[in-house]
């Protein structure tokens, strides 16, 4: 989903003084005759799985430091199992940053060198020999050196589980259950941004972040603009290599693991298709200097496809010995690259041949993996091997957990990893204000982490919500929670269904709201047709076709024109809440809403202005219509040209004595995690709405198909990571009953078997 995003214009513009100059790039080439005047261990004696550096006293022939075909660099290593080993080299340039008037300042610190970096993944005597080949075709090498890798308490590098392929774990066996958030890039502040950002995460016992590579206004761009000053594609901007090897250390003294996003869809993508394209300043254009005058020839062209290896084979000649890089992401969204580019057989193509390029590439084997806008994913690109686990990205749904588990659950049939790479309450960066206490992020990483994802769920919006809203709390309960639970051995089994009755047996009625409002689409779908809803208070509702998150209006798509009819006959006024959350911007829209046949709301929303196409967001509110008791119909139509999105509640539709009460949980063999959620306690009613929910009284919920036996039921506070209550219940007959407490929000249980 392209993330119209305020944030992203804020920080192209605050970003454009901070990117690195051309006089930050020191020279990236040499004439003189090759010669190894040295070669230098950083030490003989290292923990495994730490850091071994080798600075290159170096002079050689080449035009661009870049290429390894003008110049090449690498150890030829030998472990003490005797396995071999080539690990590239790479130009680096040190450098000192300062905070002037509130942006970041890079300024160039002693020469650059040539250096190779290493991390023995054995214990015991290395052997090791570096190795260089210049333009002139000629090779010289060092003298063989060797090292000691010895014990340490460091944990190695992320794999695939070997016991249950639906989530992580380290070297050596330990569960990696990653918990955090996108962190793609700083303000103009640059890294010290991340200053203050990171620790919020280290002491919440977080566990992972993601960081772009890309575009060029990113604070970690690899590929920046001025190919005459050693810039542009394939050639790497020194600079910010060197932030991201701060943020790196920085993430490792905060017990954070990294993935590392190399592109995005921008660079693909002209500014004339929204979506804030970045085409026009991407150093793949021919008209900035680079190889390819189209977007689409990027997965074909020769050069374009030389320049990509040159800069995976620096990202891991530089990165790749950190245990603490996750993993490596190929592209954000990449199915939203330009509609002219877009091409499924070509980028499955190249997502496989360059998977298995880096494969051979990376002597560590970081997992690998992309992403899509699309939260069904792209099947030809998930389901091939290269790609070791598959992502999520969602945003704007109504109803969180039940949207992300779903789509957990698709997402299944690739037997591997999926957690949620993105989401938010919001596309439009209104998170911040309407889920200031981080209601969204709160049920999308407990429902996701409790029903089946290898992660909790990695909201986006981290620099104007996470941080300025201090709310690391929430991560610090979920980590409190999973602690020492090692998701790969029980054998997990999602679920999602549970009764609950109320504990005092006269009861007493219960309101509910029901909302409604599904996906999106500009397709001919059963939700792109007229669509009746019957209200009946006591049975709730039944839909005649499907209730859409769109209305389309009357010129530009009168084909998917789905107007909503709503029939109720209640004994009580209900209210309906037709709440509109974005209007097109090819042309505007238009409510029309009648009661019996009289109109009751006519709004118009037409498109001012007619230079730009973004989404229109001044006519976003609740549109209120009261529906008296007895039989009635409301008929909600947008009589506009074309769009807005849309969804509706019903407030007091029905009564019930049954909680309004849903649970989300992995059944195990030993313990069993359960999250159980008051379900008028979501972002869309707290933040949008303005609803405070009913607290659902004291119940007993009872789970079916559970093995008998004596269990341990701990009920746990899930703002401050404790338990609460604990009771000792016993499966019967196939049921477990566990007591509830009143639920204001919602709690989570651990269940562990004893007898």
């Amino acid at each position: 989903m392209i993330k119209c995003t305020l944030l992203l214009v804020l920080i192209m513009v605050s970003t454009v003084s901070m990117l690195c100059a051309a006089s930050t790039q020191p020279p990236i080439s040499d004439n003189r005759p090759l010669n190894m005047h040295s070669a230098t261990l950083s030490s003989t004696r290292i923990d495994r799985y730490s850091l071994l550096e080798v600075k290159v006293g170096l002079s050689a022939t080449y035009q661009d430091a870049f290429d390894p075909d003008q110049i090449d660099l690498h150890a030829l290593v030998t472990a003490p199992s005797g396995k071999k080993l080539t690990i590239p080299g790479f130009l680096y340039q040190n450098y000192t940053r300062a905070l002037v008037d509130g942006k970041e300042q890079m300024t160039l610190s002693g020469n650059c060198d040539w250096r190779m970096r290493f991390s023995p993944a054995e214990v015991g005597n290395y052997h090791i020999v570096i190795e260089a080949r210049d333009s002139s075709g000629q090779t010289v090498k060092s003298s063989e050196m060797t090292f000691q890798s010895i014990k340490s308490g460091s944990s190695g590098f992320v794999r695939i589980s070997k016991r249950d392929k639906r989530y992580f774990q380290t070297d050596d066996g330990k569960p990696y259950f990653p918990i955090g958030a996108n962190v793609c890039w700083g303000g103009g502040q640059g890294t010290y941004d991340y200053d203050n950002w990171l620790p919020g995460y280290g002491k919440s016992n977080s566990s992972y972040f993601r960081v772009w590579l890309a575009p060029t206004f990113t604070t970690f761009a690899m590929e920046t603009l001025g190919s005459a000053d050693g810039l542009g594609v394939g050639r790497i901007n020194l600079a910010n290599a060197w932030r991201l090897d701060y943020v790196l250390d920085l993430a490792e003294k905060n017990n954070l693991r990294v993935m590392l996003c190399i592109d995005s869809f921008n660079i693909l993508r002209k500014s004339a298709e929204g979506g804030y394209g970045e085409w026009e300043n991407s150093p793949h254009n021919a008209a900035n200097g680079g190889p390819i005058k189209e977007p689409v020839e990027f997965w074909t062209d020769s050069k374009m496809l030389k320049a990509y290896k040159n800069k995976l084979r620096y990202l891991v000649a530089r990165y790749a010995w950190r245990t603490n890089v996750l993993s490596w992401e190929f592209w954000n969204e990449v199915d939203i690259i330009s509609p002219t580019a877009w091409d499924v057989k070509k980028a499955t193509a190249w997502h496989a041949s360059m998977g298995q390029y880096l494969r051979k590439l990376d002597p560590w084997q970081h997992l690998i993996t992309t992403s899509f806008a699309s939260s069904e994913g792209i099947p030809e690109i998930d389901a091939l091997p290269e790609m070791e686990y598959t992502q999520i990205h969602n945003y704007g749904s109504l109803d969180i957990p039940a949207v992300l588990t779903s789509k957990i659950a698709q997402h299944s049939v690739y037997k591997k990893p999926c957690y949620v790479g993105e989401f938010g309450a919001d596309g439009n960066g209104a998170d911040a204000t309407v889920d200031p206490t981080g209601v969204a992020l709160h049920e999308g990483i407990w429902s996701t982490a409790l029903n089946g994802a290898a992660g909790g769920a990695n909201l986006w919006w981290w620099d104007n919500d996470i941080y300025p809203n201090n709310l690391y709390y929430h991560y610090a309960a979920l980590a409190s929670f999973i602690k020492g639970m090692d998701f790969s051995k029980e054998g997990f089994k999602p679920f999602s269904k549970a009764q609950f009755v109320q504990q005092k047996q006269e009861g007493t009625a219960i309101y509910r709201d029901i909302d409604m409002g599904g996906g999106v689409s500009w397709d001919k779908t059963v939700a792109n047709k007229p669509t009746t809803v019957v209200l009946d208070s006591k049975a709730g509702i039944k839909v005649d076709g499907e209730v859409s998150a769109i209305q389309h209006g009357i010129a530009n798509h009168l084909d998917l024109h789905n107007p909503l009819t709503i029939k109720t006959n209640n004994p009580n006024t209900v209210k309906l809440l037709v709440v509109v959350s974005g209007v097109s911007g090819y042309g505007g829209a238009a409510l029309k809403v009648t009661l019996d046949g009289n109109t009751v709301i006519s709004k118009d929303m037409p498109d001012d202005n007619l230079d730009s196409t973004e989404t229109i967001t001044k006519y976003n509110g609740s549109y209120p219509v009261e529906i008296p008791s007895g039989p009635h119909s409301v008929v909600v139509e947008n009589t506009g040209a074309d769009w807005f999105y849309v969804t509706y509640t019903l407030e007091n539709a029905v009564t019930t004595l049954i909680p309004d009460l849903r649970v989300y949980g992995l059944k195990g063999k030993n313990v069993s995690l359960v999250w159980v959620q008051n379900v008028p306690h979501n972002w869309f009613r707290v933040g949008v709405l303005k609803k405070i929910a009913v607290t659902q009284p004291a119940s007993i919920m009872t789970l079916d198909n559970w093995p008998a036996g004596e269990y341990q039921s701990q009920i746990w506070d899930t703002i401050t990571g404790k338990v609460v209550t604990e009771e000792t219940v016993t499966g019967d007959k196939g049921k477990l009953r566990i007591h509830l407490p009143e639920i204001a929000t919602d709690v989570a249980l651990k269940i562990i078997r004893v007898k």
